[in-house]
């Protein structure tokens, strides 16, 4: 607020903003983290679900061993990061920086990952070709829940 000339106070319209309902931060961080953790726990149970242990067979055992230990790393980091994006929205958008650098870093992921799916599809059977349609639109989902509430809710520097 400032003062007019005569004393009596005003507010500048331009600089005072209404202030914003933080419902879409929570609900797209919340959506993001969801299916962050929801694609880490079905990854646990992927090899299973694909008969991975019948598909290397004969290979050694060095790498089948590294094939399911990275899988399972993997499940491990994306779980606890979508945790992490839970967390962050729990919080207003005045999350600290550290918050909003983790979340624009797992869409970051989200993007590069994308890029290599989009590149290097997966080697998908013909009778689940729909399948590949869900698997290419999921990052770009993924980086639409991480990204936009960093958008709409970014501060401006006057």
């Amino acid at each position: 607020m400032r003062n007019r000339s005569d004393g009596s106070p005003y507010v500048n319209a331009v600089a005072t903003k209404a202030p914003r309902s933080h419902r879409l931060w929570a609900v797209s961080l919340g959506a993001a983290g969801f299916i962050d953790c929801s694609l880490a726990l079905y990854h646990s149970i992927l090899p299973y679900q694909m008969g991975w242990r019948q598909g290397i067979a004969g290979m050694p055992q060095s790498l089948s061993w590294a094939l399911f230990a990275l899988n399972f790393s993997w499940s491990v980091i994306v779980f606890l990061v979508g945790c992490l994006v839970i967390y962050a929205a729990t919080l207003t958008p005045a999350a600290g920086k550290f918050a909003k650098i983790t979340v624009f870093a797992v869409g970051l992921f989200w993007v590069i990952h994308g890029t290599y799916t989009w590149l290097n599809p997966f080697p998908m059977p013909r009778a689940l070709w729909w399948l590949s349609l869900a698997l290419g639109a999921f990052p770009v989902l993924a980086v639409i829940f991480h990204w936009l509430p960093l958008v709409l809710y970014r501060e401006r520097s006057a």
